[in-house]
């Protein structure tokens, strides 16, 4: 299955709603996050995950292998899709834990 980034503009600076995704962050880099996501479906059929430095995103379908993705804070994320991201080896057992406590968007959040 091939799967393609969208950004969606509700999710953009400067004046976006909902989780804004980083600043940093291109549309390469997302298309990568997107490329290596991993879908537990336990949690959702309709939502993958992956990870990029201190940074936890989600992403959600927008048409036919079109998805689009925003970070979420890493206390949010279920311990399902922690075991499997870190089973697909995006994140180690103690990246996983600093992650999980997360409280908020890291600090580079504007």
């Amino acid at each position: 299955m091939s799967r393609k980034y969208e950004p969606n503009p509700k999710h953009k600076w400067p004046k976006g709603f909902g989780s804004l995704c980083p600043k940093k962050l291109d549309l390469t880099e997302a298309q990568t996050l997107l490329d290596r996501a991993v879908s537990v479906a336990t949690v959702s059929t309709t939502k993958l995950w992956s990870v990029q430095g201190e940074w936890c995103f989600c992403a959600h379908p927008s048409g036919e292998d079109v998805w689009h993705g925003f970070p979420v804070v890493g206390a949010e994320v279920d311990e399902r899709v922690w075991k499997a991201l870190e089973q697909a080896g995006l994140v180690t057992k103690a990246v996983r834990r600093k992650l999980a406590k997360q409280r908020t968007l890291p600090g580079d959040w504007p």
